[in-house]
């Protein structure tokens, strides 16, 4: 009987050890990783409408898309989003990146001092337009791919960032075989 009760305790002290230790290595694979916990708090909108965080304020306006801007061609497909930018509480320096299908493209720096990504002061609205290079059968007619623009200020840590919904059958999207810049501006509220 005693060995009976020894080998009871000896099976349940091991079955607890090992019921701990699968505990304890699923929550270790499971833990947040920095960008989870440090990373930016996302608000979404759509274009067409104000979409404000605790930094930024930013409307699209219009996309346009084309094989070349202002006769110059693009290696894929130029897709150019005017967007109205305003600083919400500080001077900002805004960034942008898109989303399109599976790919996440920076802004082209080719016509740089022509577009958006100047800073930015509150109460001042900046109306520009952003450049993306973007590999042409995802942005095609007839192509139901959205797109997702980014925009935040400063660095992706605990900042909030605006991902604005462009559908692929949005009326604001247009497409022509040369497209152009909307001219920079700044105006008062």
């Amino acid at each position: 009987m005693r060995t009976l009760n020894a080998n009871v305790k000896a099976l349940l002290s091991t079955l607890c050890v090992v019921v701990t230790v699968a505990a304890a290595a699923l929550v270790w694979h499971h833990l947040p990783t920095t960008l989870d916990i440090y990373g930016p708090f996302e608000v979404r909108g759509r274009a067409g409408e104000p979409v404000q965080g605790s930094a930024l304020r930013a409307t699209v306006t219009a996309v346009r898309i084309g094989p070349r801007l202002d006769s110059v061609p693009a290696a894929g497909m130029w897709v150019v989003i005017d967007t109205t930018l305003e600083a919400v509480r500080a001077t900002e320096l805004p960034r942008a990146d898109l989303i399109v299908g599976p790919n996440t493209y920076a802004r082209s720096d080719q016509f740089s001092l022509d577009t958006l990504g100047e800073e930015i002061s509150p109460g001042i609205a900046q109306h520009g337009s952003w450049l993306f290079e973007v590999d042409p059968p995802l942005v095609e007619a007839g192509s139901s791919t959205p797109l997702l623009l980014r925009v935040w200020a400063g660095s992706d840590y605990l900042g909030s960032r605006l991902v604005i919904d462009i559908p692929a059958d949005d009326p604001l999207i247009t497409r022509a075989d040369d497209v152009g810049l909307a001219e920079r501006t700044e105006s008062g509220r």
